[in-house]
């Protein structure tokens, strides 16, 4: 009996840390994907983060082809926001970018828009739960010598798809590079809360991970952000 209970347990951890799912379209291709870096006036962040609540939010939620918003506020910098878009095509984004909702957003939050930076770029890596909340985000921008490009892709696909597949508290893992320069990579990670990125960093796997690019990182950013809630879109 206690025999049966343990391989019932291990069938249950694996059934729940299985639920990953790739965000493609319906014909199985990569949206369109773009960084968007919102920086406000001093001390105003949290005035553009309710109106983007109150006023943008309940229509984004409707719109079929914006499948993700994710971001979060820059922890050494507070007046600055970077979030993850993903939409099902351009149409969708031009869909979302010229509602109504979004154009009121728009002017409401243009006195206090300190600067705003859009940064297409391909996706490389989308994978995430199929569904849950997520509280701490971490990015990081990797720069590449050309001839290490293919070999570091491949590593930290996998590992990205590797993470989210077996690893409960990853709730999202996303790697993107820029589109006019393909060598310079960014990515996010979604964790559970604060332990499971400790647990996830101290990971043999990661430190595998770490070992194996060490090597092809020319330059990298790290950079760490404010608590947050990042509840993972179940649109696609």
């Amino acid at each position: 009996m206690k025999k049966f209970l343990a391989i019932l347990g291990v069938i249950l951890m694996l059934t729940a840390t299985a639920s990953a799912k790739s965000i493609r379209t319906p014909e199985g291709n990569f949206p369109r994907v773009q960084w968007a870096v919102v920086e406000s006036t001093a001390g105003t962040m949290s005035q553009i983060i309710e109106m983007g609540a109150k006023i943008l939010a309940p229509t984004t939620a409707k719109e079929a082809g914006t499948y993700a918003l994710y971001g979060a506020i820059e922890k050494n910098n507070p007046n600055v926001m970077r979030l993850l878009e993903i939409y099902e095509s351009d149409e969708a984004y031009r869909i979302h970018s010229t509602s109504e909702a979004f154009q009121q957003y728009r002017a409401e939050r243009l006195p206090i828009l300190g600067g705003l930076k859009i940064l297409p770029v391909n996706g490389i890596v989308l994978e995430q739960k199929d569904r849950g909340v997520g509280t701490i985000v971490k990015t990081n921008r990797f720069e590449i010598s050309p001839e290490n490009l293919a070999a570091f892709q491949k590593i930290i696909s996998a590992e990205a798809m590797r993470a989210v597949r077996e690893d409960s508290g990853v709730m999202g893992a996303f790697v993107t590079a820029e589109q006019p320069r393909p060598n310079f990579l960014h990515t996010m990670i979604i964790f559970a809360d604060e332990s499971a990125a400790e647990k996830y960093f101290s990971s043999n796997a990661y430190k595998n991970f770490r070992k194996q690019v060490e090597s092809l990182i020319k330059d990298e950013l790290t950079i760490d952000y404010s608590p947050t809630k990042i509840m993972l879109s179940e649109k696609f």
